[in-house]
């Protein structure tokens, strides 16, 4: 039987009693193209509590990207609703911190003026500011990189300097679409070292987008898995390792056991017509 495709629509109020920092209702997204209508999700339901980092695993080309890119208010939704902190999610939302794959840095700033772009697109930049830029550059490890050029880092440091950049407003929620997939296996193990490190100190809620599963049951404390296109979440796990973590949680036979399951479903698990 055919899919229902469901014509874009207004978001709806969120129950008054919603207290969860990001809920996705009934959420699907269509692409109108010139052959037609592509679904890109079809349904998505989930919570995720203030505070929870949350990993989402699935095939390419089902939605993961997409899906973020909704909670951040920069695709609207077809149908359904998001709601951060219990508001609708009808644009972009200052309340959250984004990165990408590319760091998209600006080559004529230093890392400092890197950092304290998106604060100079708002307003101009006080002492404060410049307080919370030095704070978050230490906190990555690159002070004593502050001036120099995007050029003169290596593709780890750049990514660092993405992630300062992402927390300089000190948003709520923090937005991760596949940032260390375009480094090498060394460095994107010490990145996300570093990223658990800077979540064990700040506690941001956090979406973080990964084809990595060892990645996601690392970092994360929830995993949602998204089936084939045009996907649903088909898996919402919890993690069970306590905070903080090391390297050698890597060892523990539970771990590998998590991780077969999350192959296993992200392999086998049909899409559900």
């Amino acid at each position: 039987m055919s899919r229902v495709i469901v014509e874009p629509e207004l978001p709806f109020e969120p129950p008054a009693n919603e207290f969860h920092a990001i809920t996705a209702r009934a959420v699907q997204k269509v692409y109108w193209t010139a052959s037609g209508p592509v679904e890109a999700v079809a349904e998505a339901n989930f919570e995720i509590d203030s505070g929870d980092f949350v990993a989402v695993l699935g095939p390419s080309g089902c939605g993961k990207s997409t899906l973020m890119l909704m909670v951040a208010g920069l695709e609207p939704t077809t149908s359904g609703v998001i709601t951060l902190d219990g508001q609708p999610v009808t644009g972009p939302q200052t309340t959250a911190g984004m990165m990408f794959q590319d760091p998209t840095l600006l080559p004529w700033r230093s890392v400092l003026d890197n950092v304290l772009f998106p604060v100079s697109m708002c307003r101009p930049i006080m002492p404060d500011d410049r307080k919370r830029a030095e704070h978050l550059l230490h906190m990555v490890d690159l002070w004593q990189f502050r001036d120099k050029r995007p050029r003169e880092l290596s593709g780890g440091m750049r990514q660092r300097v993405a992630l300062a950049r992402a927390l300089i407003n000190d948003p709520s929620i923090l937005l991760m679409d596949e940032p260390f997939s375009a480094l090498d296996a060394i460095t994107r193990d010490e990145m996300g070292l570093a990223l658990a490190s800077i979540w064990d100190s700040t506690h941001k809620t956090a979406i973080f987008i990964t084809h990595s599963i060892r990645e996601a049951i690392f970092l994360s404390d929830r995993v949602l898995v998204m089936g084939r296109r045009p996907s649903t979440i088909i898996e919402d796990i919890r993690v069970p390792f306590p905070r903080p973590r090391k390297p050698s949680v890597e060892a523990d036979p539970a771990f590998n056991e998590l991780y077969l399951y999350l192959k296993a479903s992200i392999v086998h698990k049909p899409v559900v017509q």
